[in-house]
């Protein structure tokens, strides 16, 4: 009995993880929870731009994908066609990614894994970190369904990697390394993540991140008898939120994981009412997934009471008009067993006894599918690139045979005069050209393989490098720090000696300067040569202007200074960049200030041939003969001792302008202070 319900539960948690990640997708790329269906449907029918019909029907599935899979794959096809049509690689990937989702609910993993990895190479293709993370999520998630903990692991962090600006993405993907390390044992990691994905969750106020969050807690504790009490907080908690949402999916989860609890607790009547709303409210919203469990939920409980009138009632309620997966097949079919068996029924609940063998076997074989369709994928990847190096051979030895008839109708006015003679000659010619070319393609094709052995390890070594310089060395910064601290609070073993406490701060300050430096060349080191056309997009300057000034809020107050902006509107770029730039330069205002009211300015000019982004500050100024050197890495005109800093913030800021295509230009504001201009062509 027990274990048929806790199958309905796993099928239940499975429908649930993807349709989480598919809703983190649609908030990664629209950067929030987007219009309602009906809305997108009338924009859709009103027409609208080619260019935009792509993202557009992307977005419809997704709003169709919580509630009626059938119709989010049939849009996500038509999005990927709109893609193919437009060389929208982005559009593709993301339509992709929604058909590997919905192959996975639907039970089909074989499927789920070729859309996904597809989605997953296109977006690699053009670095589109929102497609990136969302297709190493899914592609995790089947892994960790599989049982493959270490690969899990790997694409969760890749996913993680892609989310630095995505804050739901990253709490997303949190919350599911938390699930990871819950299903591997390790209850001392997975209590960390989730701590971790709850904290941001909460900083975020999102309420469709809390509820997803919140509900995830609650099935970590079911896990776990003795936290049922736990669970069942937080499931009212989801359900609170979802209500408040109007999100009446999410509510139909919460409740029937509470009538779950009620359930195994012997609350039979309380269960029965969770799940009655279940189905009240699954109705209400042509929600057939939420029908089905509900009913399975009650026709559960009459048994447990030996109902069986009222547990046949149900079980007949059960809908069975839309596509059931293995899973409810094989949860609906151990129900009918067991409902067989306690009404005395043995022959019937032995003829369906070799369903549930069937649906076991169906389940087993799946499984074994997936690593079989994996290797396959690899398969045809690495087909396709060794087709396009022929390709490319195929090219070369093309324009080497037009160059070689090109010579050959010239020496044909020759020919036409020696001919005895240069007919030899010509045939001897060619057996020499065509050997020296064959000659040249082979050697051609060792260099560019040699080439490519030499780039993969140089990319290996330097991820090696960030790996440490990100973790191996901040972790004994970070000690450093802690345990100088934890020793200053001792104060009896150093209690009047003034030169131990000198001691201690220099530590501490060093420790400090050091962590700042490691921080600030991966910064420096992280950013591109150039951004491509298609990722940079118009971005909100009032908007990253708000950002920035909430961020330096405290230092603003400590120095009473006031910051202001001017005609700020839009620039192409990205936000990321942006936020960089301005956020150096005002600090820079700030820190080299020695006004009683220190003034940054930040404002926005159209020129004839290029828009100018100025920082204005009255602050101690740039001598003529130091500003060629400023953007130089490690260059400080001023001591530690005066001036905290590691000479890189202006190296940074100049690096970021040239991936942007644009040049800065230094003058002296009249009066004391610094101009900083920043030109971005038109």
């Amino acid at each position: 009995m027990f274990k048929s319900h806790l199958f309905i539960l796993s099928r239940h948690c499975k429908r649930l993880f993807w349709g989480a990640f598919v809703l983190t997708a649609a908030l990664s790329a629209s950067g929030q929870s987007g219009p309602p269906l009906d809305s997108l449907l009338m924009q859709l029918e009103g027409g609208t731009n080619s260019a935009n019909r792509g993202p557009l029907l992307n977005k419809i599935s997704y709003a169709y994908y919580s509630y009626k899979l059938d119709s989010a794959v049939y849009y996500a096809k038509l999005a990927e066609a709109e893609g193919i049509a437009h060389s929208d690689t982005a559009v593709i990937a993301r339509a992709l990614t929604l058909q590997g989702s919905a192959a996975a609910s639907a039970g089909n993993m074989p499927e789920a894994i070729r859309k996904t990895e597809q989605a997953l190479n296109l977006a690699l293709s053009i670095s589109d970190s929102v497609n990136i993370a969302n297709a190493s999520n899914n592609l995790a998630l089947i892994d960790m369904k599989a049982g493959n903990a270490k690969r899990a692991l790997t694409l969760f962090q890749q996913s993680l990697d892609h989310t630095t600006i995505d804050t739901l993405g990253r709490i997303y993907t949190l919350k599911n390394i938390a699930l990871l390390y819950n299903h591997s044992g390790d209850e001392t990691a997975s209590e960390k993540y989730m701590n971790q994905a709850i904290q941001e969750a909460q900083t975020s106020k999102d309420p469709k991140v809390l509820q997803m969050v919140f509900y995830t807690k609650g099935k970590l504790a079911m896990g776990d008898r003795a936290q049922l009490d736990s669970a069942l907080f937080f499931f009212e908690k989801t359900i609170s939120i979802s209500q408040k949402n109007k999100d009446a999916t999410f509510e139909i989860q919460g409740w029937i994981n509470i009538g779950v609890i009620h359930r195994e607790a012997g609350r039979q009547e309380l269960s029965r009412r969770a799940f009655q709303k279940v189905i009240a409210l699954s109705e209400a919203i042509g929600y057939p997934f939420g029908i089905f469990y509900g009913q399975m939920g009650m026709a559960t409980s009459y048994l447990d009471e030996s109902a069986f009138d009222k547990a046949q009632e149900a079980i007949q309620q059960i809908p069975k008009n839309y596509p059931l997966s293995l899973g409810d097949k094989l949860a609906y079919h151990e129900l009918l067993v067991q409902y067989f068996r306690n009404t005395g029924r043995f022959q019937e609940a032995l003829a369906t006894q070799d369903s549930i063998f069937f649906y076991k076997d169906s389940l087993a074989s799946t499984e074994k599918q997936q690593e079989l369709t994996r290797l396959e994928i690899k398969y045809e990847v690495e087909q396709k690139n060794r087709e396009n190096e022929i390709l490319a051979l195929e090219k070369e030895q093309a324009e080497q045979r037009a160059l070689y008839q090109k010579r050959r109708g010239v020496s044909v006015l020759f020919v036409l005069l020696t001919l005895l003679t240069t007919s030899l000659y010509l045939l001897w010619q060619k057996r020499r050209f065509n050997l020296r070319l064959k000659e040249q393609v082979a050697l051609q094709t060792e260099k560019l393989r040699k080439a490519n052995k030499e780039l993969k390890q140089s990319n290996q070594e330097l991820e090696r490098f960030t790996y440490i310089a990100s973790h191996d060395m901040k972790e004994p910064l970070r000690n450093i720090i802690s345990f100088s601290m934890l020793l200053e609070r001792k104060k009896e073993l150093w209690e009047g000696n003034q030169e131990a406490v000198d001691f201690f701060a220099h530590i501490k300050r060093s420790a400090k300067q050091m962590h700042t430096l490691i921080q600030d060349v991966l910064a420096y080191a992280q950013v591109r040569g150039g951004q491509e056309k298609s990722q940079l997009i118009p971005v909100d300057l009032n908007e990253v202007f708000s950002q920035i000034e909430e961020a330096l809020e405290p230092q603003l107050k400590e120095k009473n200074a006031r910051l202001y902006s001017e005609n700020l509107t839009f620039l192409k770029g990205t936000p990321h960049h942006f936020y960089i730039i301005l956020k150096n330069l005002v600090e820079n205002g700030l820190k080299y200030n020695e006004s009683s009211a220190p003034i940054v300015i930040v404002r926005q000019e159209q020129k004839v041939n290029t828009t100018q982004l100025l920082v204005i500050d009255n602050g101690i100024g740039i001598p003529n003969e130091f500003k060629p050197r400023v953007f130089d890495m490690f260059y400080r005109l001023h001591g530690r001792s005066k001036y905290q800093g590691t000479g890189l913030g202006l190296a940074i800021v100049d690096r970021l302008a040239q991936s942007l295509e644009a040049t800065i230009e230094i003058n002296d504001r009249s009066g004391g202070g610094t101009i900083f201009t920043i030109h971005f062509p038109n």
